[in-house]
């Protein structure tokens, strides 16, 4: 008899071999969501800035006051979308939530006058992005399989490093050929379709909900207690103030280091591109650096980015920063999910990831309203660059500060 159960496990085995490995189409799923939601409102917006602005009448305070707006109301709907995954699983945040985040931004496109945008823009873009950004995506993933999130975050963060070459050069065909309102409305319908797509497929996973989730008041606690959990959000909060500076502003900067629009349009499409740089070389690196070091140079070179951008008139210098920021930025969304992961209690890690993400969204959100309202003042997006590079040295210190409450903790 145990030879005959011998044989059948064989053969089962032989079996499966000869299927293939199973595709993991949460991964994929949640990958392409990524694309979609980044590309509709976050990517889009720095290509329709200008346009939107002379069609509304919008000063560049006042648009970065409703992409602003939008990033923070993007950090407190995380963590209410944290917690509905943390006792419900995604299935309610990626089939009603979203969509209804998605038809807002769509919304905006209608708009026909300054507040009507504001308002459509900035819920609906801090609604999808609290169902649909990194901040949700990686947490699914996380709560679905914690053994094998590091190398599911990764991929997923190699999928998301098309957000941007997708998102830019399409926008841009879009506003160019059918007018700045479509290129909001169209983008926006894809990202409505993507979240339905991803709620059929997510919902048959396994919710990995084995563990209950504590009191709301507790989380908190814990969160304002512990160090690591502190410094750690601190941090994104900084980083955030960088990568937001450089992402919403990267093309208005490069226009006035002087190249055309189509040009700057082009490199930082390839920095969205170049990202992989941060991403296919992490399984390998990660064998090597552990993942907190790597994080402290990913910080490192967004820094380095903010100050070279000014200098990117000059071609040669504008592939540097292409170069550089995509390295940074690429290897931040992928590591921030990782080093997470070992900082944030599995229990509560939906709602403790949406209170980082809350002031990661608070730094994000401030820092363009500064940076439009130092650029309409001084004439030039230089001082802010130069600030945004200031953040992210103190992001790095931060993420020194967090490891050493990390170290006391164990």
């Amino acid at each position: 008899m145990p030879s005959l159960l011998c044989q059948d496990a064989q053969v089962t085995t032989i079996s499966a071999q000869r299927r293939g490995p199973r595709v993991d189409w949460t991964v994929d799923v949640l990958g392409v969501l990524t694309i979609a939601v980044y590309g509709s409102w976050y990517y889009g917006f720095g290509v329709l800035i200008d346009d939107i602005g002379d069609g509304l009448g919008m000063s560049a305070t006042r648009l970065g006051i409703a992409f602003g707006i939008a990033q923070m109301l993007l950090g407190v709907l995380s963590i209410a979308t944290g917690r509905i995954l943390d006792r419900h699983g995604p299935s309610l945040v990626l089939g009603v939530i979203g969509p209804i985040g998605a038809v807002l931004v769509g919304f905006a496109g209608r708009a026909v006058a300054p507040w009507q945008f504001i308002v459509c823009f900035a819920l609906g873009g801090g609604i999808s992005a609290a169902a649909g950004f990194y901040g949700m995506t990686q947490a699914i993933i996380v709560r679905l399989d914690r053994d094998a999130a590091m190398q599911r975050i990764i991929r997923l963060t190699i999928w998301g490093a098309f957000a941007s070459p997708v998102a830019i050069p399409i926008t841009e065909v879009l506003r160019r050929h059918l007018g700045w309102r479509l290129a909001i409305e169209l983008p926006a319908g894809a990202a409505f379709i993507a979240f339905l797509v991803a709620s059929r497929v997510i919902r048959r996973g396994p919710t990995n909900v084995a563990s209950t989730p504590t009191r709301w008041r507790s989380v908190l606690v814990v969160a304002a207690r512990d160090g690591a959990i502190r410094w750690h959000a601190v941090g994104v909060m900084l980083t955030y103030m960088a990568m937001s500076t450089l992402l919403v502003f990267q093309l208005s900067i490069m226009r006035w280091a002087g190249l055309t629009a189509g040009v700057a349009a082009g490199f930082a499409g390839a920095r969205g591109v170049l990202q992989l740089l941060g991403r296919l070389p992490l399984r390998r690196a990660l064998q090597r650096i552990d993942s907190w070091n790597l994080l402290l140079g990913a910080r490192g070179l967004v820094g380095v980015a903010c100050v070279v951008i000014l200098a990117s008139g000059n071609h040669l210098v504008a592939g540097v920063y292409v170069v550089v920021a995509g390295t940074g930025i690429g290897a931040i969304s992928a590591l921030d999910g990782i080093v997470a992961r070992d900082v944030l209690h599995a229990s509560d890690f939906g709602a403790l990831s949406g209170i980082v993400t809350l002031l990661g969204a608070i730094g994000g959100g401030i820092a363009p309203v500064v940076a439009g309202r130092v650029t309409d003042a001084a004439g030039s997006p230089a001082i802010a660059s130069c600030v945004a590079a200031g953040a992210a040295v103190a992001a790095m210190a931060s993420l020194v500060a967090a490891r050493q409450h990390m170290r006391a903790r164990a």
